[in-house]
């Protein structure tokens, strides 16, 4: 979860408006295999040096999956030896290798004798495959086309010379330097073979078999379940525990890719034990490439709802001690870690994030992770920033995520507001009431205002709105700009004084409104209906009303005026706009009266008699219904023309009746 940008999942209440917002992963950005190779082509074409090609599809939560790791990766350079692209087409480049008439033992004992003598692979005269794998060069002059057998999938190969009994050797005519006229191609073996070797105690074949599935399910989707069915998963795990680094890195790669949006793969790495052995991996090695390997590998795992709770029991605490707060709180004696592999973190702990309210409150409540996550946006923010990689909006949806339901799940961190709030006081129960009153012009802030906030009171410090205004005037990514916005429409959530409070400092002391009005309008409707709901939220709040009616009215009015009936999809944005319009103008009819016309009003009447529309088509009868008998209004429409009927008739009185019941009740 992120994870991928990101949902509101609730709509407006009929009542009050009363928005909250989780956000949870999702997959509609992520790209077929056949994508994620063109994405590899174009990324090569970018660069003359091969690096670590990242697949991005969209947490959220917020970012992102904002969801699922959007990524994947195809053999790299790791540890300094360059692992060349394998061919994109393998059935265009079917590089085999050929052999001379020399026996299997002595292949066998040639490995063998080199390796008791301690020679290193350079000196050997390793060179690397295009699929990442370390050949002598002696045994690629002398090499063979190798085939499976029909071996039984789960059987155990006991080293080499097993193994090289299940397969057959013949001599490729094709090629018979086995190159194809490049340096170390692809073993033209199957996923079969390739588990088989990482069941072998060569590291050389382990290498092979590991690099194979690595590429091989990097480009086909279709290869993830057949590694689950030849039992390659656990063989793969095991590996993480071997002392080379190397083929600790790139076992990591590969089950990085096998549980890529395959639900399956990431049950049964778990169902293998396999989140002790990678936690203990990420937790030991000091190898930079392993690391964005495993934190990439969590990000994918951290999608699946069976895993959340206990990732968030035993990762949890490892990313947050030895990534987040190192990363964020860096000092001269801190342990240095990579920005990709921090990147990878956040959006595990985004998707972690979007899990039950049980694992909020220990997220909430674990030290240093939602400081760590502050520090890091303030520092962006401070430097200009806001759109550093996807760090940022990682960071955001993280926050979002927690900030839901935030006084109802932790209402210790609240004892100390008052108790009675003048919202409350002042404003009218019913819906249909013409002006609210006004008397209560400023509350006192100084809970919110604490000079330096601590755990769960970073989320409604005044220093954390601050970051998500100016992030919101300063960001161009859509799903951090509806993080910020989702955690403001948490926070204004309630009627409790703290949601006021909050409402009153976005309005009244950061200029809030002047920032928010624009992304009423926005194309990206999860971003639009967020704002929508926090207008909504905050329009509670009597005296606001009249600052938010001259900011955002004009905007709402055009939301609505374009109403279209292929615009069903986004119905609660436009019910909410509805419900908006209709409280600011009751409270504030002279700012109603600008932004009034013709085409709005028909533009609603056609929405009041659409049944296509479930609760706008009721939410726009009663606005119709609520203008006509405003007097001032009544008066600005009758000269553009308009008569009773067009806002008073059957179905306007029904829906105004019906909700009228419904308030009551």
């Amino acid at each position: 979860m992120m994870a991928d940008t990101l949902r509101s999942t609730s709509a407006a209440a009929p009542k009050s408006m009363e928005d909250t917002s989780l956000v949870l992963p999702s997959d509609r950005k992520q790209c077929t295999g056949q994508q994620r190779v063109r994405e590899q082509v174009k990324s090569i074409k970018r660069n003359k040096t091969v690096k670590t090609i990242s697949v991005t599809p969209t947490s959220p939560v917020s970012s992102t999956e904002y969801s699922e790791p959007k990524f994947q990766f195809s053999p790299t350079k790791l540890n300094d030896t360059l692992f060349k692209r394998a061919s994109l087409n393998m059935s265009r480049r079917q590089s085999r290798m050929t052999v001379r008439n020399v026996s299997t033992q002595e292949t066998v004992r040639r490995r063998t004798q080199s390796a008791h003598n301690g020679v290193k692979a350079s000196d050997r005269g390793f060179v690397v495959d295009r699929s990442g794998t370390q050949l002598n060069k002696e045994a690629m002059q002398r090499s063979a086309t190798m085939r499976t057998t029909h071996t039984s999938v789960g059987q155990e190969n006991n080293g080499l010379s097993q193994l090289m009994r299940n397969v057959t050797m013949t001599r490729s005519t094709s090629d018979p330097t086995g190159t194809n006229g490049t340096t170390g191609s692809v073993h033209n073996i199957t996923l079969q073979v390739a588990v088989e070797y990482l069941k072998c105690t060569d590291v050389s074949y382990q290498q092979c078999g590991a690099s194979f599935i690595q590429h091989h399910t990097f480009t086909e989707d279709k290869a993830k379940q057949e590694v689950l069915l030849l039992g390659g998963i656990p063989a793969l795990i095991c590996l993480l525990n071997v002392e080379n680094s190397l083929l600790q890195q790139t076992a990591s790669a590969a089950l990085r890719n096998v549980v890529y949006k395959d639900p399956d793969n990431k049950l049964e790495v778990k169902s293998c034990g396999g989140l002790e052995p990678i936690l203990n991996l990420l937790r030991e090695t000091d190898v930079t490439e392993t690391q964005k390997q495993l934190t990439g590998l969590l990000w994918n795992l951290s999608s699946a709802d069976p895993l959340k709770v206990e990732l968030i029991r035993c990762a949890l605490p490892l990313l947050t001690e030895n990534i987040l707060i190192p990363y964020t709180c860096w000092t001269d004696t801190s342990k240095h870690i990579d920005t990709e592999v921090f990147y990878n973190t956040t959006g595990c702990l985004r998707n972690l994030s979007s899990a039950n309210e049980e694992q909020r409150i220990y997220m909430r409540s674990y030290p240093g992770l939602i400081d760590s996550l502050m520090a890091h946006i303030q520092s962006k923010v401070d430097s200009d920033e806001p759109d550093d990689k996807q760090s940022v909006e990682n960071c955001a949806c993280v926050l979002h995520n927690l900030s839901y339901h935030l006084e109802k799940e932790d209402p210790d961190h609240f004892k100390h507001f008052p108790d009675d709030n003048p919202l409350e006081k002042t404003s009218n129960k019913s819906l249909f009431s013409p002006k609210s009153t006004k008397k209560l012009k400023m509350l006192s802030l100084p809970v919110i205002m604490e000079g330096k906030p601590e755990g769960v009171s970073w989320l409604y410090n005044t220093k954390s709105l601050q970051c998500y205004v100016s992030l919101l005037s300063s960001s161009h990514k859509e799903a951090t700009l509806e993080a910020c916005c989702g955690a403001l429409q948490n926070l204004t959530a309630s009627k409790s004084q703290m949601s006021t409070a909050v409402s009153q400092t976005i309005v009244q002391k950061m200029n809030g409104l002047s920032i928010i009005s624009p992304l009423l309008k926005s194309r990206n409707s999860g971003l639009q209906m967020t704002a929508m709901s926090l207008v909504g939220n905050m329009s509670r709040v009597s005296f606001l009303r009249e600052s938010l009616a001259k900011a955002i009215l004009p905007d709402i009015a055009s939301v609505l005026t374009d109403v279209t009936p292929s615009m069903v999809k986004h119905e609660s944005t436009i019910t909410t706009a509805c419900r908006v319009m209709q409280t600011l103008l009751l409270a504030e009819p002279e700012s109603a009266k600008k932004v009034l016309n013709t085409n709005l009003i028909y533009s609603l009447t056609n929405l009041s008699e659409n049944m296509s529309f479930d609760t706008a088509r009721k939410a726009a009868g009663i606005l119709l219904y609520n203008i006509w008998w405003q007097k001032d209004i009544q008066n600005a429409l009758k000269k553009q023309g308009l008569n009773k009927e067009t806002c008073i008739n059957a179905v306007t009185a029904t829906a105004y009746k019906y909700a009228s019941d419904m308030n009551r009740h």
